[in-house]
């Protein structure tokens, strides 16, 4: 590649960036109109906003400052946090099962190793597996998680158990699509050179796939860890266990005293466990 070449390519004003631009910009312009966003409609609302954190006077625990900081009502939300904690960790369990197998099957890396064939035959089954697990993993991630626990609250009725497995279904679709990713982006070399060896499937996937992939795993474990703490934080809105049957609770009842002290207790917890995944992270990354 000489000089002019390499000017060409790496103009960043050329002719196809220039378009990429002006349609992304057009793009936003259309979107910012559509949805009505406008800085000065916050800027003339917010005197309603500081009222309404300020709450009525006249009316006790109204305000959101002071929080409650009554003994027993603190305790309740404490432990009602560590019960959303427990649900985001089977979830995760849970996720990972599906998650997992799911990841390999919708990467087309991973199903050239499991059927190495080129005949038509071959071609068709891996198209069918990929675009099967590929829709599989759409749907779950694709429904929210309170449509999710909506669901299996119908099934299973109020409590802890719908919220697990609503984040379960949801993150399992999240997952998988963020784990095909990092594993369609391994080193061949190593995959290569077992296959070539006459190294089996499992063989394969234990040597060279998994020491190259299991970084972006844990990341991405962690990360979605902390994503359902924060989702089962607000899945008690429909009735499926957690933190946030108080939360919406007290919302309902313009007890934002009490709001307030939810809202630090959930805050105070994913802080938490931000500076544990960031101790996870340097561990294993």
């Amino acid at each position: 590649m000489n000089i002019e070449e390499l000017k060409q390519k790496s103009n960043p004003f050329s002719f196809s960036k220039s378009l990429i631009l002006v349609i992304f910009l057009v793009i936003i312009t259309k979107s910012w109109y559509d949805t009505e966003m406008s800085f000065s409609s916050l800027i003339s609302g917010w005197d309603y906003m500081v009222d309404y954190i300020s709450g009525n006077p006249n009316i006790a625990n109204s305000g959101f400052f002071p929080p409650n900081l009554n003994k027993n009502d603190v305790i309740t939300y404490v432990f009602s946090m560590i019960e959303t904690i427990e649900m985001a960790v089977i979830a995760l369990v849970l996720s990972v099962i599906v998650a997992v197998p799911l990841s390999y099957l919708s990467s087309r890396n991973i199903l050239d190793i499991l059927i190495p064939g080129r005949t038509p035959f071959h071609i068709f089954t891996k198209r069918v597996i990929y675009g099967s697990a590929t829709l599989v993993a759409n749907i779950f991630r694709s429904i929210n998680e309170i449509i999710w626990a909506l669901i299996f609250v119908s099934a299973v009725g109020l409590g802890p158990m719908a919220g697990i497995l609503a984040l379960g279904v949801h993150t399992a679709g999240v997952l998988s699509k963020l784990l095909s990713e990092g594993n369609e982006s391994i080193d061949p070399g190593p995959v290569e050179a077992l296959t070539t060896t006459g190294a089996g499937f499992i063989k394969v996937l234990i040597y060279a796939v998994i020491p190259q992939t299991m970084p972006h795993f844990v990341s991405m474990a962690l990360y979605r860890f902390e994503s359902d703490v924060r989702s089962a934080s607000i899945l008690g809105f429909v009735g499926a266990g957690g933190i946030g049957f108080y939360l919406f609770d007290k919302m309902r009842g313009f007890e934002n005293g009490d709001v307030c002290t939810i809202i630090i207790v959930i805050i105070t917890t994913v802080w938490s466990l931000d500076k544990v995944s960031a101790i996870i992270r340097r561990r294993f990354i």
